[in-house]
């Protein structure tokens, strides 16, 4: 088994990446640790290679990232991957949307796989660093791009008016795929409050926060902070 040589603190967010060296840099687990100090990372060369590990260094690993390559390994493992790491989050970085969307749907089948999410490989690297950290503090990350799908020309209808209630109907129900932070964020932002005093407010960073608009803008089909308040107010008028 070879894991990069780091002792984890136990005061730290414990990361670990499971990868080779070409997926995973020792320059980029080094810049997560510069960037992001709350965070302690490691590296390993397969899945199984976690289990193998000590009592004390498993109850400290709070992130799991895999690499899109071990896809398959992880899904046939995820059940006791889980029993080892109860309270880490289980990320697959993926540079191929198909193989996102693959695990994405698995997911959706097993329940029981806990807090798992996604880390594009191919974002911009402030961005890049924000997901990492949304997902060392609990959270769960699922892009956009994962729920749009090529539509056959055959499916394309042109909108109407007696279609629209149903649209509407649609943009309610989307509620369901926001999480709880999502929420909040989408709560305060619709109350008009800036980036910086909703971080104030939820103990993040404003980095975070933006984050969030982001993932919410994108979940709700909407183009902007304004519409998505616009959606909110909509769904909730007592708010």
């Amino acid at each position: 088994m070879k894991i990069a040589e780091k002792n984890l603190n136990t005061k730290t967010v414990g990361c670990a990446f499971v990868g080779n060296p070409l997926s995973f840099s020792d320059t980029a687990l080094s810049l997560v640790e510069t960037e992001l100090p709350c965070i302690s990372c490691i590296r390993t060369a397969a899945v199984n290679d976690l289990l193998l590990m000590g009592q004390t260094r498993t109850q400290s690993i709070r992130l799991i990232i895999v690499d899109e390559s071990m896809k398959e390994s992880l899904t046939t493992i995820m059940p006791q991957l889980r029993a080892a790491f109860p309270m880490a989050t289980v990320a697959l970085a993926f540079r191929d949307i198909e193989i996102a969307r693959s695990f994405a749907d698995r997911i959706r089948i097993e329940t029981s796989w806990g807090k798992v999410g996604f880390l594009p490989m191919n974002m911009n690297l402030d961005f890049w660093l924000s997901v990492v950290r949304l997902l060392a503090s609990g959270e769960s990350y699922f892009p956009s791009e994962l729920f749009i799908r090529e539509q056959p020309l055959s499916d394309v209808t042109t909108p109407h008016k007696a279609s629209q209630p149903e649209v509407e109907d649609n943009q309610k129900t989307d509620a369901i795929h926001l999480t709880a932070r999502e929420l909040q964020v989408l709560e305060a932002a619709a109350k008009g409050k800036q980036n910086k005093i909703i971080a104030d407010e939820l103990q993040l960073s404003q980095h975070t926060v933006k984050l969030h608009m982001h993932h919410i803008i994108a979940k709700l089909g909407v183009h902007n902070r304004t519409e998505a308040a616009n959606w909110y107010h909509h769904r909730d008028p007592a708010g």
